[in-house]
């Protein structure tokens, strides 16, 4: 018999993980539809991946304005390095 709760008990820990792991797959494919929505309404077409990237990369921007300036700088700076403007 203990051996049969071990295995039950199991059982209900995988159940569960893959309860939760669906709950958040759901959750994610949501928001993700709700953004790509978003974006192709501003848009006007299907955003591509470049498109999402920007996206993102300015969401990231306005939550860290300090750090977003510094990368600027630095971009700024290898961009010269690169172009031969330095």
């Amino acid at each position: 018999m203990d051996e049969l709760g071990r295995l039950l008990n199991s059982m209900m820990g995988w159940a569960i993980l893959l309860t939760a792991q669906d709950t958040l797959k759901s959750l994610i494919e949501k928001m993700t539809e709700a953004e790509t929505e978003l974006l192709t309404k501003t848009l006007g077409h299907e955003p591509t991946d470049e498109n999402r990237y920007y996206y993102h990369d300015l969401q990231w921007q306005k939550s860290n304005p300090e750090r977003a300036q510094q990368r600027e700088a630095d971009r700024e700076k290898l961009r010269r390095l690169l172009f031969g403007e330095e």
